[in-house]
């Protein structure tokens, strides 16, 4: 059977080879998900944990305690540590003759491989009052190597009620680069002893540390060791027990995937994104290469009659049919890895040449599932396509092989296909509602779980309607050609043909219901991860640019100037300036009585201008002249309706309560308001809102126009810029695997329609003998072919619809709000690329079709 089974395959080399690249296709669609996924795991690390260098590990001792620089060193005694760095940053301003520059200052690491930044002149600072300065910075102020700053700080007088300016001169021993985005959002970062670096920060306590293990330590083992280590010294310290045992070691793939959990709502949002992707273009491309299987094999059911004729056994038919189906689905899952493979390594290869802001791989990371999950899957699933056949073909009577095939059936499916099709699809929607319910209930959603109940759910639900397709689809197919059949007799008897068969109906309008359904399932699933990123990022960075003015040393920056600087940089869309003050004493009025939150920052914003620049306007509803904006941060905040703000001068200002959940600060008001209660308080931030295609280069810009001023510029719009960036190569990834899926379904229609009109040639050629003409065939099985493929490509959208929704609610839901969208251009382009894919595919063989005479069309085979 080996032998004759190699034969088939030979002989049948045009009709295996389309289905084989639809096995390779896919494949390559699950093997390129895959690796997509390692980049967007090593990208989302690489990036949040940066700032951690080469360290195994990092200690955190709770953030409202620490410990001296030295009992930090010290715990590199415990069993499996090799060093233990101190870890502390500060925001500083850095002074130079008349220019100056806020930037953020990090403490010098123990070893040179835990420094986040890159010497790229000078030497490292050995000493107290020696500084490396990142290049940018240096730029700025004018400043060398071996040159001297000015540190600049503030110190609050008791006795005069007032801060003074302190200035501390510290050596430039050398200049940085920050190569993997450490500090993206400050442009680099000064470093200096720690000693150093405490002091500017008023302190003398570190919080957090980095460490090295020795070669060899199990992390599981001597973490926790060192956790203990640094609570008994807390203790030793004075520390009560319950701010000890606030103290965390975790690995550095630990605290990446905390950094991605507080952005993305305590989920690691961006790979179950890319896991359902995944898992879903697997289920739904195996149900692409099933039905193109299916239906090569199925037109050999006369050739495996006529072996059985000649002697060979059911048994031995089906292994033969299982083994080519085998080697066929090894030698194109083989190729489509390859091909995937090659297809993201081409890919990481063009982004390597782009500035993108993000630190991407060289190469692809194949572990062993890249190669194992698409090689299985496309073996698995193109063995299962062939088995039904190989069975119904072995079932046939030997002498039936020997007699002209039938005349199509108008009959379709059986009560027990209505029956599998109605269960499948009922128990299937129960479950993917059931995924939706589980991902999104309780304080704390678990999409893993909704995604283990969900995908399994959409696909039961998928393949009961397609299974039950050969009851619905002749039936819409039926209603819309009778539109069609107003228009002549070629439409008329097109539309009666999709009712003749409805079997060869359904199956072949699935082929491109299924690839139109794939295609409008992940574009729907990528513009609402887009829309819900984007709304998620307009509210975790809601400002693009913060300018403090506050920091001039001879008053020469005032807002004013500031304002007038930055608005003339190319790409700044928009300013706001906004007004600070501590009031002594506020009271909120609840229902049991006045609660005084004692001295407390208020900011005053024009609601109106403040729309302009904020990414997310609902920031600031509610706020408006007499009304205190209170965010929700404290639980007692949520029963307030007033607020009584005592002034400076000892008087009073009754003001309505509005809370609101995550606005701009605890306390706001309206500028108007701000005059009331503080009428001396001048503005000193600037909320800045960005336009350009850069926003970089712009902050860049923005911080040399006022690097004269003593300004502070913040740039959170770097940080969302790498944000963006990430999901961007994402949803990147996935449009070009969208592609694919197109070429899938382009492949699959055109195996199912060819192959349609050649079961069809015997009565084709009737039609010719009574007088049908060339043209009105051709018409004729165009319109059909344009029919189905309306049919399909309606249904598969509908379809891809309601299943990426569901996705998105899945996957997204524990991220905050989803953004449902409606991708609009790739459903249009889904349109016309199948409906002329339903044209070509019936047109082509339609050629075939009209040039055989009909007497040799009518001749037994």
């Amino acid at each position: 059977m080996f032998r004759l089974t190699f034969a088939q395959m030979r002989k049948s080399v045009g009709k295996l080879v389309s289905a084989g690249i639809a096995i390779a296709i896919g494949t390559a669609f699950v093997a390129a998900t895959l690796l997509a996924g390692n980049i967007m795991t090593s990208t989302s690390t690489d990036s949040v944990a940066a700032t951690l260098a080469d360290a195994d590990a990092h200690l955190d001792l709770g953030g409202t305690v620490g410990l001296a620089p030295e009992a930090i060193t010290s715990l590199d005694a415990t069993a499996g540590v090799a060093v233990v760095s101190p870890q502390v940053q500060t925001y500083i301003n850095v002074r130079r003759g008349e220019r100056e520059v806020g930037t953020l200052a990090v403490s010098a690491a123990a070893e040179p491989r835990l420094e986040a930044q890159k010497l790229t002149s000078g030497a490292w600072p050995a000493a107290t009052n020696e500084v490396a300065l990142p290049a940018a910075v240096a730029e700025r102020l004018g400043a060398t190597v071996s040159g001297t700053v000015d540190i600049v700080g503030y110190t609050f007088d008791e006795a005069k009620g007032e801060s003074e300016e302190t200035t501390t001169t510290v050596t430039v021993t050398g200049l940085l680069d920050d190569p993997s985005g450490a500090y993206v959002s400050f442009d680099g970062a000064l470093v200096g002893q720690v000693d150093d670096v405490l002091a500017w920060n008023g302190g003398s306590l570190v919080t957090s540390a980095l460490v090295t293990l020795d070669a060899g330590a199990d992390p599981a083992t001597v973490l926790p060791a060192l956790a203990d280590a640094a609570r008994a010294e807390l203790v030793a310290a004075g520390t009560s027990d319950e701010d000890a045992a606030q103290v965390r070691a975790l690995t550095k793939q630990q605290y990446a995937d905390e950094r991605i959990a507080q952005l993305s709502g305590d989920t690691n949002t961006v790979m179950y994104v890319v896991l359902a992707f995944g898992a879903l273009a697997l289920v739904v491309a195996g149900l692409v290469i099933a039905n193109t299987f299916q239906v090569l094999v199925a037109q050999r059911t006369r050739t495996l009659a006529l072996l059985r004729c000649v002697g060979a056994t059911k048994k031995q038919l089906r292994a033969s049919v299982l083994l080519e189906a085998g080697v066929l689905g090894t030698l194109a899952s083989l190729t489509g890895i390859l091909v995937g493979a090659i297809g993201v390594q081409a890919l990481l290869a063009v982004l390597g040449t782009r500035d993108l802001g993000v630190p991407l791989p060289q190469t692809i990371e194949v572990t062993p599932a890249v190669v194992l999950v698409p090689l299985i899957a496309g073996v698995v699933v193109t063995v299962l396509a062939a088995f039904a056949p190989a069975r119904g073909a072995t079932r046939v009577a030997p002498l039936a092989a020997l007699r002209p095939a039938d005349a199509p059936s108008v009959r379709g499916g059986s009560k027990a296909r209505l029956l599998l099709a109605v269960v499948l699809t009922v128990v299937g929607g129960a479950m993917l509602a059931g995924g939706i319910a589980v991902a999104n209930a309780g304080e704390e959603p678990r999409p893993e779980i909704g995604l283990l109940l969900g995908i399994p759910g959409g696909a039961l639900s998928f393949v009961g309607l397609i299974v039950g397709s050969v009851f619905w689809i002749p039936a819409v197919a039926a209603g819309i050609g009778a539109l069609l059949s107003r228009t002549g007799a070629s439409a008329r008897l097109a539309s009666a043909n999709t009712l003749r068969n409805p079997r060869r109906t359904a199956a072949t309008s699935t082929a491109l219901l299924i690839g139109v359904t794939l295609v409008a399932m992940m574009s729907t699933g990528a513009a609402s991860a887009r829309a819900t990123f984007n709304d998620q990022l307009d509210s975790h960075f809601a400002v693009d640019v913060l300018v403090e003015a506050s920091g001039s040393s001879d008053g020469s920056g005032n807002l004013d100037t500031v304002r007038e600087k930055v608005a003339a940089v190319p790409g700044v869309a928009a300013t706001v300036p906004v007004t600070s003050t501590y009031v002594d004493k506020i009271e909120l009025t609840l229902p049991d009585g006045p609660v005084p939150l004692g001295s407390t920052e208020v900011s005053g914003i024009d609601p109106t201008a403040a729309r302009t620049v904020l990414h997310d306007p609902r920031k600031i509803d509610g706020l408006e002249d007499g009304v205190l904006l209170v965010d929700s941060s404290r639980e007692l905040h949520l029963a307030a309706t007033g607020a009584v703000v005592t002034r400076a001068d000892g008087t009073t200002l009754d003001l309505r309560v509005k809370v609101i959940t995550g606005g701009l600060g605890t306390h706001m008001v309206t500028a108007t308001t701000m005059k009331q209660i503080a009428p001396d308080a001048t503005a000193s931030t600037l909320f800045v809102r960005l336009d350009s295609d850069n926003p970089v280069r712009t902050v860049d810009d923005i911080r040399t126009q006022v690097q004269d001023l003593g300004a502070w510029v913040t740039g959170a719009v770097a940080e969302r810029a790498m944000f963006e960036q990430v999901i961007n190569v994402l949803l990147a990834v996935v449009v070009g695997l969208l592609a694919v899926a197109v070429v899938i379904a382009l492949i699959g229609v055109t195996n199912t329609l060819s192959l349609s009109v050649l079961e069809r040639q015997r009565e084709n050629a009737t039609l010719r003998a009574i007088g049908l003409s060339r043209k009105q065939l051709r018409s004729t099985l165009a319109i059909e072919g344009l029919l189905i493929a309306i049919v399909g490509t309606l249904l598969g959208v509908v379809l891809g619809l309601v299943y990426g929704w569901s996705g998105a609610a899945t996957v997204l839901g524990s991220f905050g709000d989803v953004s449902y969208a409606v991708p609009w251009r790739d459903i249009a382009l889904a349109l016309v690329v199948s409906v002329v894919a339903g044209l070509l595919a019936s047109v082509l063989p339609a050629r075939r079709a009209v040039r055989t005479s009909p007497v040799e069309a009518l001749a037994v085979d």
